[in-house]
């Protein structure tokens, strides 16, 4: 895995891309959600590996989150046709991502 923490954290507040801000809350990220679990720490406590599988597909893990699967495309329901068979975010930015949660210590 080799994510850039500085493009980590432009996905995770893109509206284009991961936009995970909507829902959860980092330190120095304004505004932030109150949805998901506030993330700081999160660096300590995961690797950026179980950092990555989290994002990719939550529901590995959590079968019941709510959070969406960026990079699962089967067995979803509800898909835009445009969006139908298309990962959320690239093998590069879930490493991206990854390395800038690791970052969150």
């Amino acid at each position: 895995m080799n994510g850039d923490p500085a493009r980590g954290r432009e996905v995770f507040v893109s509206r284009d891309a991961g936009h995970c801000v909507i829902c959860h809350a980092a330190a120095g990220i304004t505004p932030a959600g109150n949805v998901g679990p506030p993330l700081d720490g999160i660096g300590a406590r995961l690797t950026a590996a179980e950092l990555r599988e989290r994002v990719a597909d939550i529901t590995r893990v959590k079968p019941d989150a709510t959070m969406p699967a960026f990079h699962r495309t089967e067995g979803l329901h509800g898909v835009a046709s445009a969006y139908q068979g298309k990962p959320v975010l690239s093998e590069q930015q879930l490493d991206d991502v990854a390395a800038w949660l690791s970052t969150l210590r």
